[in-house]
């Protein structure tokens, strides 16, 4: 039965957890931008204007086409600070993340897999490009803040690669490289977009993605069906509980 699936993931994630957060809704009149920013450094991670969906997709390593109800969850924006008791890695605090999510926003979630049509991440004809991570942890991909359409990669992982791609996809991208080493990386995708003449159609986002892909990091994209795990949010508050 589904209800028995439906896991709390503060329990889940034991004693993982952060030893000082704070979480603050952001007021809607407050100037706020576009786009969520996150740092983390070894032992604490900042984020900025996110919505409760990507702060779960951070944690969990997913896009937005993996949750059932991105929506819902992007409605309200935080501030999140959050601290461990010592040097934790970007990888281990997204299990902290899960666990105090879980806590302070009240969650329920269960896990479903379904065959959806998506992307397979993989490596080009020829190789990948990518250069090996100068530092053994970082702060992953994020998109490069200002105008435009980048992405820069420290640190970063390929899943994580693919949790971004998904989002202007609009469906789930799965890595299916084998690569499973860190890399650093930039990928600039403002250079391949063209301006469409009067009475063209706009350029295919696909078409865009890989010829970037392709050039830069000598990855590529597959459409295919594929068994995909999605995150199914059945509850949450939309005010998190006090510090």
């Amino acid at each position: 039965m589904r209800a028995a699936a439906i896991l709390v993931f503060a329990a889940a994630c034991q004693a993982q957890t952060f030893e000082v957060a704070t979480i603050r809704m952001v007021d809607p009149s407050e100037p706020r931008g576009g786009r969520p920013d996150v740092k983390a450094v070894p032992g604490s991670v900042t984020m900025r204007n996110t919505g409760l969906g990507y702060a779960l997709a951070w944690a969990y390593k997913i896009g937005p086409a993996h949750f059932n109800n991105i929506q819902a969850l992007q409605q309200e924006h935080y501030d999140i600070t959050a601290k461990a008791a010592g040097p934790a890695t970007t990888d281990e605090m997204r299990v902290m993340m899960r666990a105090l999510l879980a806590e302070r926003f009240k969650l329920q979630l269960h896990r479903e897999t379904k065959e959806v049509s998506a992307y397979a991440l993989v490596e080009a004809k020829g190789g990948h490009k990518l250069t090996p991570a100068s530092a053994p942890d970082g702060n992953g991909v994020w998109p490069v803040q200002g105008p435009g359409m980048a992405l820069t990669g420290q640190s970063a992982t390929l899943d994580q690669l693919a949790m971004f791609l998904a989002d202007p996809l609009r469906a789930p991208v799965i890595d299916m490289t084998g690569l499973k080493a860190r890399f650093d990386f930039q990928l600039n995708i403002d250079k391949y977009l063209t301006q469409p003449a009067p009475g063209e159609a706009r350029p295919d986002p696909v078409a865009i993605l890989q010829t970037a892909l392709q050039k830069e990091l000598g990855l590529k994209l597959e459409a295919r069906k594929l068994p995909v795990e999605m995150l199914i949010v059945d509850h949450f508050e939309k005010a998190p509980a006090e510090n």
